[in-house]
């Protein structure tokens, strides 16, 4: 079976599309991977990711400041130009993919250059490249939505709702990232239901990391939060301020990119109290995980005023599971579905105060901080990992092919 996953960003910033990859490669398919690059440092992320992997990646370049400044330039222009037309009423349909995405028509171009049974896109952004490519082969149009986009603030809300109306009813499957997600796509499209495909990790990416039975609890509770981008809305703000109130030494680590203002703000938090900060680079997050057995409690701070974050479960809460840390939740939708599977992994918290209580428990009880890591790296392995989880996948992508095939034949034998 040959299988094409695309995405508008790069692959590795994109832990679910290098997770479909590496599956489906591993099972003998033809994997292509098509990607859109824009960020001269997450190139060189994405090289090293490919030197280990078996599976095809192929690339539009629209990086402002390098060799494909031109084709930024022009990219950049047309976008430009689609997205007034499209404020003005414009030709939305067709307008929306170009306003919406820079280099849409390149990456639509770059996935259709070769066949492929499936046609799979990861986020809204890469929706129209699939469908275009699935259209020119004949091929099966799949999407993986992993965020509500139109819903989130941060992408403008009638261009995604316009992608979103003008192709899912189109896909031949539809996987979300949580049940919370999957019930607000059937409200508002009449859609089938979609898979749940938790944010989950194959179990081997823990294969160096300690026992939580062998780790050193002893020393400052040490706290762990990661991301691309350190910045506010976050909820990191509201961990200092919980951190501060245990009286005693604590320290939070973040890793993921920051701003000098925004380290000096975060840094500024923490004058007049025993909480450190210590921030960290980026790591490819094959390497993430195996980093994570030298903290103690795993933070997964969404924000629950946004609730298109809200409804999701993000790679952080089951990347702390898998790696075996207790857990400190913002009670969200989404983490409250994961959560209730697992309450002796950690806790979840609505407030500071509640926040404050959790981490004081945890700080002053090594066994119970022990009793919850060993929880966690248990139930990572029998429920919340991609060894378990792929088989949905599998699942859907053999029975629609093996529908296809049918139908293919019944037509030829007329």
């Amino acid at each position: 079976m040959r299988i094409c996953l695309i995405t508008a960003h790069h692959v590795s910033v994109q832990p679910r599309i290098v997770r479909e990859a590496d599956t489906l490669s591993a099972l003998g398919f033809n994997v292509r991977v098509v990607a859109r690059q824009t960020d001269n440092e997450l190139c060189q992320l994405d090289l090293k990711l490919m030197e280990s992997r078996p599976w095809q990646m192929q690339a539009v370049k629209l990086i402002r400041n390098g060799e494909s400044h031109p084709n930024w330039l022009k990219e950049a222009f047309a976008t430009e130009v689609s997205k007034r037309l499209f404020d003005v009423g414009v030709g939305k349909r067709s307008l929306a993919p170009h306003a919406y995405v820079r280099g849409s028509n390149r990456l639509a171009d770059l996935a259709a250059e070769q066949t492929a049974d499936w046609f799979v896109a990861h986020t809204q952004a890469a929706l129209p490249a699939a469908a275009t490519a699935a259209h020119r082969w004949h091929g099966r149009l799949g999407f993986d939505c992993e965020d509500l986009l139109s819903e989130m603030g941060n992408d403008p809300s009638e261009l995604v709702q316009t992608i979103e109306n003008t192709y899912l009813q189109r896909c031949d499957y539809i996987s979300v990232p949580s049940t919370s997600i999957a019930l607000r796509l059937m409200e508002q499209y009449p859609i089938n239901e979609p898979t749940v495909l938790y944010n989950v990790f194959p179990a081997h990416l823990a294969g160096t990391m300690l026992h939580p039975r062998e780790r050193r609890l002893d020393g400052p509770l040490k706290l762990h939060w990661f991301g691309q981008t350190i910045g506010s809305g976050r909820g990191l703000e509201q961990v200092i301020q919980a951190a501060r109130q245990l009286n005693e030494r604590v320290e939070f680590h973040l890793r993921g990119r920051v701003s000098d203002a925004y380290r000096s703000e975060l840094v500024s938090r923490t004058h007049g109290s025993q909480l450190s900060l210590v921030f960290l680079p980026l790591l490819p997050h094959d390497e993430l995980i195996n980093s994570l057995d030298q903290f103690h409690v795993g933070i997964a701070s969404e924000v629950s005023e946004n609730q298109g974050y809200a409804r999701t479960v993000t790679n952080k809460l089951f990347s702390y599971l898998l790696a075996g840390l207790a857990i400190a939740a913002s009670d969200t939708p989404g983490q409250r579905e994961v959560m209730e599977q697992t309450p002796k992994s950690g806790f979840l918290y609505s407030d500071i105060d509640q926040l404050a209580s959790g981490l004081r428990t945890l700080a002053g009880n090594r066994e119970e901080l022990r009793t919850a890591q060993i929880e966690s790296w248990s139930v990572a392995r029998k429920r919340f990992c991609w060894d378990v989880e792929q088989g949905k996948l599998l699942t859907v992508l053999n029975k629609d092919i093996s529908t296809q095939r049918r139908g293919d034949a019944e037509v030829a034998g007329r």
